[in-house]
């Protein structure tokens, strides 16, 4: 798994030989632990829902930073589907 930050988000990748994902959360997990890798710490869990975003419970904040992505597609697509099917999930700045 890779990831790439844009202008508007960022996207998680899927590489040859990397497993299915069955849960969304999971989408989450690995994009935390990749935003950790690359930066040094300070990425965390964030819940959209909690701060009046929508009902999506996906997404990822820095505080030091202030970034927060979060997947904005929560009430139509699946993020595990979509990374396994489409090999890419994308995750939008907030």
């Amino acid at each position: 798994m890779r990831i790439e930050s844009g202008k508007y988000g960022i996207t998680l990748y899927r590489e040859t030989g990397d497993k299915r994902i069955s849960h969304e959360s999971t989408v989450t997990h690995h994009m935390r632990r990749l935003l950790n890798e690359r930066d040094g710490k300070g990425w965390t869990r964030f819940y959209p829902c909690h701060a009046g975003l929508t009902a999506c419970r996906q997404g990822v904040q820095n505080k030091k930073n202030g970034v927060t992505y979060w997947h904005e597609r929560y009430a139509v697509e699946d993020a595990a589907k979509a990374f396994n099917t489409t090999g890419q999930v994308f995750y939008l700045a907030a």
